[in-house]
Parts: C-alpha cells; structure tokens; sequence
C-alpha cells in the first residue's frame, strides 16, 4: 500500500511527451530570420526598409502563408511555452546549419540527420555529415 501511495505521489499527471513542432512554422521563422539579417547587409539606408520587406515578402511567398497566418501562429505560441521552446531550439538549430553551410536533409534536423554542405568549391568531395545533437 505504501509503494502505490509512494508512485501515486511521484506521479503529476503530465507526460513527459515532447511538443510537435510544426516544420512549415519553423521554416518560415527561419526565412524571415535570415530576410531580416540580408536587409541589415545593406548600407544604402533609403533601400534597407525596401529590401526588408522584398525578402519578408519572398519568405512567405516560398512558405506558402502571409504575415497574417505567422502572426496567430506565433500568438499561439506564446500560449504555450513549451512548445515556444521547441520551436525556438529547431529554428536556432536549423540558422546554426546555415552559419556552418549546411543544409538540413530532409526539411527538418532531427538529431542524427544526415546534411549536405551547401559549398560546392570541390564538388563531390565532401562526404555527408550527421548534424551533432545540440
């Protein structure tokens, strides 16, 4: 009776399940995060704001959705901080892969993935790497 009591009192009730992370939301996260940093590349101050929303605009034509769709999604998420902080380690991890030049294969990184560098200076020697976990 005293070992139920005892698992009862461990046990909280939640589940120790990981947030689904929806890809499409990261990846239109990820293009208005480096849309963003393309613009601030731009010294020319009078086109900067142009550029800006040119490459805003590009990142959500290539994801299919609007300003409209990111900005209730990203309301919900504020919602949720668990899966806020899952969303926000995918998208880290996926803008680490494009500072060392690396694309992600498939559209997504789960841990162990295989990825391609996107260099091609010597095309077909460099062999495939594993993204290492975070």
């Amino acid at each position: 009776m005293l070992a139920l009591a005892a698992l009862l009192v461990g046990c909280d009730g939640t589940d120790d399940v990981e947030p689904e992370v929806d890809p499409d939301l990261v990846g239109v996260i990820v293009d208005l995060h480096l849309a963003d940093a393309r613009s601030s590349l731009d010294t020319t101050q009078a086109r900067a704001g142009l550029r800006r929303d040119s490459l805003r605009q590009t990142a959500y034509l290539r994801n299919d959705t609007d300003s409209i769709v990111v900005a209730r999604q990203l309301d919900a998420l504020a919602e949720d901080p668990d899966l806020a902080k899952a969303v926000y380690d995918v998208v880290d991890a996926r803008l680490s892969l494009e500072r060392q030049g690396v694309v992600p294969v498939p559209d997504s990184i789960p841990v162990g993935a295989t990825a391609v560098p996107t260099d091609s200076a010597a095309p077909g020697t460099a062999a495939d790497r594993t993204v290492p976990p975070p």
